[in-house]
């Protein structure tokens, strides 16, 4: 019931998005042209290996679905995650770290960060804790094609939970939403603070400005997420 409570969300949505855009003429250059409904048993081969070929088609796909320029040197360091919980078109990403860097000698780091989320994907609740010498991650997101939901710490926002994948619900514990259009901008509160991001309906292409990532700093809620 709770999933499809959360599809006529998503519905309804996107269907006030695509409202939006045409009174303002913002959705003219795409045309007739709709994104296709994804299913996850597309991303996983028969005996239930993740298909890494199959997802990267789908990020294509979103990519020129918003016009978004899918670079030779794109393709080339384009990595996806199903977070091994094998539900890929709830609980996954694409991404592409065009910088991810840490000085030494000035004890600095930074990182360029391109996040791609298909309609109603979700990157599950996370947080990043000091790892070594090197602090907490620090980030803020920019919205540039789609929609994006921020989940963070505070007061609840009204239908936050049927926004969240249903089998995602019992990992999560953040209910305060900010929601992005394109060309907004969301930041993390604080250092150590858990948060997750779900895609809009018409899916995701967010820009990531941050301190420097370490795999080895990120925590997950959800227990049986891997990310080899």
């Amino acid at each position: 019931m709770a999933d499809v409570t959360r599809r006529k969300l998503m519905a309804g949505l996107a269907a006030s998005a695509a409202a939006g855009m045409a009174a303002t003429g913002a959705g003219c250059a795409k045309g007739d042209k709709k994104l296709r409904a994804f299913k996850n048993e597309e991303f996983y081969d028969a005996d239930g290996t993740f298909n890494q070929d199959a997802a990267k088609r789908a990020y294509y796909e979103l990519m020129e679905y918003h016009g978004y320029p899918v670079y030779d040197s794109l393709k080339e360091v384009l990595w996806v995650l199903d977070f091994a919980v094998g539900r890929f078109t709830d609980v996954g990403m694409g991404g592409v770290f065009w910088l991810n860097e840490w000085v030494e000698e000035g004890k600095y780091g930074y990182l360029g960060h391109e996040i791609f989320l298909l309609p109603g994907q979700m990157i599950p609740e996370h947080w990043h804790v000091q790892h070594e010498d090197i602090p907490p991650k620090m980030e803020g997101w920019h919205c540039r094609y789609g929609e994006v939901f921020l989940f963070a710490e505070g007061d609840p926002s009204p239908d936050a939970e049927k926004i969240i994948p249903a089998s995602e619900l019992k990992f999560t514990t953040c209910r305060n939403v900010q929601r992005l259009a394109p060309g907004e901008v969301g930041k993390l509160a604080v250092p150590l603070a858990p948060h997750f991001q779900v895609a809009g309906p018409e899916g995701e292409i967010v820009t990531e400005y941050a301190s420097y990532h370490s795999m080895d700093a990120l925590r997950f809620r959800n227990p049986d997420i891997k990310l080899d």
